[in-house]
């Protein structure tokens, strides 16, 4: 079974209202208001005209629908310029290989659109297929942080991937 990333469109606003449940955001300090599900949209459509956020969809070859989404952006890690991912898989397409190969497909993309040489990766350290995930798609587990995501104190694991090595 193969999977492609698509470019974020208005059409993929369901995919973000159908990932805004308790399970699928426990990670994430729980589900969003529509307001602001509304603007991350806005967001990720609108990051291709400036060329930042790089947010996809996860598609599968054989479903005409999105299984997840993925994307990358600037952010910073230990004082440093870098670029960080985030990514989700809807239940029904969960333990299939779609986060893995999305994940795949948006290091290569990173890779050839991104400005900076390193990819970050911060899940929830209570969140273990996404850090499976990370150890399983070559990222280096660089340690711990404590951040704050929407009010929600939270300790998440830092990994990261060398963009600059090839696969």
């Amino acid at each position: 079974m193969g999977y492609r990333l698509r470019r974020w469109t208005d059409a993929d606003l369901p995919v973000l209202v159908a990932a805004n449940v308790p399970e699928m955001m426990e990670h994430l300090a729980g589900p969003e208001s529509d307001a602001r599900i509304a603007r991350r949209h806005e967001q990720y459509v609108r990051g291709w005209d400036s060329g930042r956020p790089h947010m996809f969809t996860i598609r599968r070859d054989d479903a005409p629908v999105a299984v997840g989404s993925i994307g990358w952006w600037e952010s910073e890690w230990d004082g440093e310029p870098c670029l960080e991912t985030g990514w989700m898989v809807l239940p029904e397409f969960q333990r299939q290989g779609a986060a893995t190969a999305g994940v795949r497909l948006v290091i290569e993309d990173a890779r050839t659109h991104g400005p900076l040489p390193t990819l970050m990766a911060c899940p929830n350290v209570d969140n273990a297929a996404s850090n499976a995930l990370c150890r399983t798609v070559g990222f280096t587990h660089r340690g711990t942080l404590e951040d704050e995501y929407r009010g929600v104190p939270m300790t998440l694991n830092v990994w990261t991937y060398d963009l600059r090595e090839t696969a």
